[in-house]
């Protein structure tokens, strides 16, 4: 019977001793036969043998590639859900020892600077300790020449199948023993032209990291540096985007919600109240005088200045309210669900006592108050414009009535602001059309009784609302701007009025025009007068500007030095409205004035028991002593004559005088008026 393929050696032998005690056979036959039997078994042991070592390489090409599948697998998952760096790595390593079954993983990142230093951002393992207190570098000197160092510089990975026999690991071979790591690799994690890091891999045994496992990290590290990138790249996306909604949403400057949060925030708010039935207040707050305080310290203090409101604000609010920013030194306060109109009232108080303390700006103590406007939902209004228009409403009534107080909004401060807004829209119109005009007023000479000078007056009569006083809308030009071009356009009109007046034989007669203190403020306001008086041709001896007190007194050494621009040019100069400022005789003495011009409220009251006379009087002598001349306006009654004649006022205009009279009147009047003039006025 033949031997089985499988037959263990065995079996064939035994066959092999029943072949030779078989009869009859020759020797060399049994011999022969028998080396062949035994080259078959010796062919069936080696095909056994390579059958085994191929299973037993395909069962560990099989773990091997397990295992990368499961550590592929796991970085992954960590790529997916993981949300910072720190987070990415810490969770590789761990897969890394977990999966893989080795004994220690890290990460650490290349410095591009001159340190050139790695530093471990993650460790995993048994003895984490290990890596730590080393000095790694990836610089080509002694702590770079490791396997880590090296494979950032030279951008490929680093084998050490065996730490005990590698002279780099000689310093740390008995304590890298004791702690059964055998063998390592190091891993760039490179991205572009760049390498970010590098991935080392500690294992218990030598000779673990051949090629075919070197590979399948090479994959894991190349995983690992797309990976980081894009955590990378959507961390920069996110950053940008939020810096993009904080640009959209808040104010740079003060960190507050800016004017478009405001608005959203206060819309959700009256909504939310509205379905609640619960009330809200909003807060207006406007900075008193916040311009002088930019000017004095710059815009950097000024800045600060709003930064530092901005934290003093917060600081008298509950943490659901809302403190915003709406623009320049305006600032808004929504207070959610309040108990009725006491507690904002106590909010507004504890903003002012907030007030009271200074701010320290630059190092310096700085003084800053505020006026506030309360509007209350729903009484005040239901709707987000008409709770911001009267919440506004009451911050400017608290500015009108004194600064550095609060004002609740009222149906009466409604009224006003309609009729406000009103005229400011037929003036805007007005001016369009031409309905402002000129007129003009004589000023007298109290010792001739001649004309020696008229004022030009800005008057308007509207189609809709009738004659417009001065005193109305006046103010609101200066308010608005259009002071500007409105004076602009006085100015040209009666230089050129008058110098037609001196070619009609008239030469004496001056121009006097009140400058408003944001014509006075214009930077070009000096080549604004070159230009009108070259244009017109009327000498600058002939023309008077009238400032006011207030125009002149702010910021002094700037107005010093454009009063004194003026006066070089010829012009002379008048100090409107005299005693109801806060001039002094020290100011009085700075400027280079040429006549002051008390204002009319002094005459008026003069028979009441005030002491006006004497007030007077004292204003006259004192200008006089600093070689000014005195113009009194007003004069409504022959007694205001007798008056100002006893005490050496020099020249006087009011209606007791001549009224003011259009441009045709004035030749007439010149012409025809004086002998009747003087016979009033008497000797």
């Amino acid at each position: 019977m033949e031997p089985q393929a499988d037959s263990s050696p065995r079996e064939s032998l035994g066959g092999v001793g029943e072949l030779a005690c078989a009869g009859g056979r020759h020797p060399d036959a049994q011999r022969d036969e028998l080396l062949r039997v035994l080259e078959t078994q010796r062919d069936q042991l080696l095909r056994q043998e390579d059958q085994l070592l191929q299973a037993r390489q395909e069962l560990a090409a099989s773990r091997r590639a397990s295992r990368a599948y499961q550590i592929q697998a796991g970085c992954n998952h960590a790529l997916l859900r993981t949300l910072t760096e720190e987070d990415l790595f810490q969770e590789v390593c761990r897969i890394v020892v977990e999966k893989g079954d080795f004994a220690l993983a890290w990460v650490g990142l290349a410095a591009e600077d001159e340190s050139r230093r790695i530093r471990p951002v993650a460790i995993f393992g048994e003895h984490a300790e290990f890596l730590q207190g080393l000095s790694i570098s990836w610089g080509n000197r002694q702590s770079g020449r490791g396997p880590s160092g090296r494979a950032v510089r030279e951008r490929r990975p680093v084998v050490c199948p065996s730490i005990a026999g590698d002279p780099v690991f000689a310093p740390f071979r008995l304590e890298a023993a004791r702690r059964g790591l055998a063998s390592c690799i190091s891993l760039p994690l490179l991205a572009e032209d760049r390498c970010l890091g590098v991935l080392g891999i500690y294992a218990r045994e030598e000779n673990v990291f051949d090629a075919e496992e070197e590979q399948l990290l090479v994959e894991l590290a190349n995983q690992l540096s797309f990976g980081l990138l894009a955590l990378r790249l959507r961390t920069e996306r996110s950053e940008a985007l939020e810096q993009v909604e904080r640009l959209a949403y808040f104010d740079p400057l003060t960190g507050l919600p800016n004017r478009r949060m405001f608005l959203e925030r206060l819309g959700q708010a009256v909504a939310l109240a509205q379905r609640e039935g619960q009330q809200l207040a909003l807060l207006f707050l406007d900075l008193d005088r916040f311009k002088d305080i930019n000017d004095t310290l710059g815009h950097d203090g000024g800045d600060q200045l709003l930064k530092a409101v901005a934290s003093r604000l917060r600081g008298c609010v509950r943490q659901a309210d809302t403190v915003a920013r709406h623009g320049g030194d305006e600032f808004v306060i929504i207070l959610h669900a309040i108990h009725g109109q006491g507690q904002a009232e106590a909010v507004a108080k504890k903003i002012l006592a907030a007030f009271a303390e200074p701010f320290q700006i630059s190092g310096r103590e700085v003084y800053s108050s505020t006026s506030v406007g309360i509007a209350l939902s729903p009484a005040d209004g239901t709707d987000v414009d008409t709770l911001i228009r009267h919440a506004d409403a009451a911050m400017y009534t608290a500015k009108a009535e004194g600064r550095q107080t609060y004002r609740f909004f009222s149906m009466e401060m409604n009224r006003r602001i309609q009729a406000k807004l009103l005229l400011e829209q037929h003036l805007r119109l007005a001016w369009q059309r031409g309905e402002i005009f000129l007129r003009y007023q004589p000023q007298i000479d109290l010792r001739s009784a001649e004309v020696v000078g008229v004022e030009a007056l800005l008057r308007w009569h509207s189609p809709v609302l009738g004659e417009i006083e001065p005193e109305r809308f006046i103010p609101l030009a200066e308010e608005t701007g259009m002071i500007l071009p409105l004076g602009e356009w006085m100015l040209r009109q009666a230089c050129r009025q008058v110098r037609a007046w001196h070619d009609s034989g008239f030469g004496g007669l001056r121009l006097a025009v009140n400058i408003s203190a944001r014509q006075f403020r214009q930077s070009d306001f000096i080549d604004l007068m070159d230009d009108i008086l070259a244009e017109s041709g009327l000498k600058p001896r002939s023309l008077v500007l009238e400032m006011t007190e207030s125009t002149v007194m702010d910021k002094s050494e700037e107005a010093i030095m454009t009063l004194t621009d003026l006066k070089i040019r010829g012009l002379s100069l008048s100090l409107d409205d005299f005693g109801t400022g806060y001039s002094s005789l020290n100011h009085l003495r700075s400027f280079p004035i040429d006549q002051i011009k008390i204002d009319r409220s002094f005459l008026a009251d003069l028979e009441r028991p005030y002491g006006q006379a004497a007030i007077i009087e004292a204003m006259i002598a004192m200008a006089h002593s600093l070689g000014l001349r005195v113009v009194a306006e007003g004069v409504e009654e022959r007694s205001h004559i007798d008056f100002l004649r006893v005490r050496n006022c020099d020249e006087a205009q009011g209606y007791f005088l001549a009224r003011p009279l259009s441009s045709e009147v004035i030749p007439g009047h010149l012409r025809d008026n004086l002998p009747d003039l003087k016979k009033r006025l008497g000797p």
